[in-house]
């Protein structure tokens, strides 16, 4: 049976849904509570930095399509630890599951005060987990049609908002731009940069997208700058409606009310609102097992928790390892600014893993450098890494206080362990390579015998 192949289009669907979350919809708020007017020039700058590190990992993409993306280059091109390292990383950052699942569940409160968050959050957390054990085909299908109806609600919530808008004046005055001043601003670029990041997972797709060296960069691209222009609109009307001090810390649900009537609110709070944190709920699932796979396959875990179901061909073991992942934070009663926070900055640690391989690609496989479709300059596959790669450490360092030493020490203490592990795991994949090896060449031996 022939497998079915994922198109441009379904990797765009992936790529824009894995991006609107729970990022606009929550944290715009804190972001305004931050910049105040200057939340739009703060996407504007996010979406920059955003784009020079998904414009670095289509190079990847484009040159070595594979599935489990990310981690095949930082092991084939920094080393094989350094993928293990990526990896567990990848998987602890994955309690930002927990985000989505809150942040649905916040915005459905707002709906029905009653509920019970934590709950709703568990039963969202379990539909989404269910429909990717259904095959990754579902799942896209699935996330398409959230797609869809997301990009309506946010449409209506722009072009019914823009002619609601006050006053432009707001957003040429710095001190309106900056009321907390330079470190808050840039803080707050930091904040709404973690609402644009998630199409550089598409590289995760390698095996299963059509013409990947092609469709993968563009898909990225083309996902980055759709969703940047998008977050321009919203950060203007999230502040030009109503007073700073009404939305400020708060969800776009006051600036909804405002702007919409109460069926087109309903239509915005479920539609753009919840159906943003199950989009990106449902990208998560559908992406993340793919690099732990492959490490499995590469001999750092057991070899069974990568089995995949017979039906749908799903890694049923991972998915399951995920959903306790997500669960721990909604379980334990973690709220969404700390899961938030932690999540991110695990994901700055990993994140330049991917970073460093880039710098390494054109010496250590110089002949998928010049074969890509998408490449930049030598000189850019430097440059623009080492940018990132500052970008990421301005952004972790921004957090810190927030985090605090107990966060910190959970961090350290996680990271150590996982290089531990790395150190002591090694000779295993080496001595698997070396029998897998050996193998090879008696079958090469046998074959010239037979000649």
């Amino acid at each position: 049976m022939k497998k079915t192949k994922i198109s441009l289009f379904d990797l765009i669907g992936i790529g824009i849904g894995q991006i609107i979350g729970s990022g606009v919809m929550i944290l715009t708020g804190i972001a305004i509570g931050k910049t105040g007017y200057g939340v739009p020039l703060a996407f504007v700058f996010a979406g920059i930095i955003v784009a020079i590190t998904n414009i670095c990992l289509a190079t990847l993409g484009s040159a070595i399509p594979a599935n489990g993306g990310q981690y095949t280059y930082v092991r084939d091109l920094i080393g094989k630890k350094a993928g293990f390292f990526y990896v567990a990383l990848l998987a602890a950052g994955q309690l930002v599951l927990a985000n989505y699942a809150i942040g649905f569940a916040e915005y459905f409160k707002e709906l029905v005060p009653s509920i019970n968050v934590s709950l709703v959050a568990a039963i969202m957390m379990t539909i989404v987990f269910i429909v990717n054990l259904m095959g990754v085909k579902t799942a896209v299908r699935f996330q398409n049609l959230l797609v869809i109806v997301l990009i309506v609600s946010i449409a209506l919530f722009i072009f019914l908002g823009f002619p609601q808008i006050k006053s432009f004046k707001p957003y040429t005055n710095i001190e309106t731009i900056m009321p907390n001043g330079f470190t808050d601003f840039v803080a707050g670029i930091f904040l709404v940069r973690f609402s644009l990041v998630g199409a550089e997972y598409i590289n995760e797709f390698g095996e299963d997208a059509e013409n990947p060296g092609k469709n993968i960069p563009l898909a990225m691209i083309i996902s980055t700058v759709i969703v940047s222009i998008i977050y321009l609109c919203v950060g203007f009307v999230a502040t030009g409606v109503l007073p700073i001090e009404k939305v400020a810390f708060k969800t776009l649900g006051n600036v909804a009310d405002e702007i919409f009537t109460k069926p087109i609110y309903y239509f915005f709070m479920v539609g753009g609102a919840m159906f943003a944190v199950a989009s990106s709920l449902n990208a998560v699932f559908a992406w993340a097992p793919k690099g732990l796979a492959v490490a499995i396959e590469d001999g750092w875990l057991p070899k069974g928790l990568a089995k995949r179901n017979k039906r749908f061909g799903t890694p049923h073991y991972l998915l399951i390892i995920f959903y306790l992942i997500g669960m721990i934070p909604i379980i334990s009663g973690g709220t969404f600014e700390i899961i938030a926070i932690l999540g991110n900055n695990i994901g700055l640690i990993f994140a330049a893993l991917p970073m460093i391989a880039v710098i390494f690609l054109p010496k250590r496989n110089k002949e998928a450098y010049d074969k890509a479709y998408f490449k930049l300059p030598k000189w850019a596959m430097t440059v623009l890494p080492i940018f990132c790669l500052i970008i990421f450490a301005g952004g972790f360092y921004s957090n810190i206080d927030f985090i605090g030493p107990l966060g910190i020490k959970v961090m350290f203490i996680y990271c150590l362990i996982v290089a531990i592990y790395a150190k002591l795991r090694e000779p295993y994949v080496n001595i698997k390579e070396r029998k897998w090896l050996g193998k090879k060449i008696s079958i090469l031996t046998k074959n010239q015998q037979i000649i």
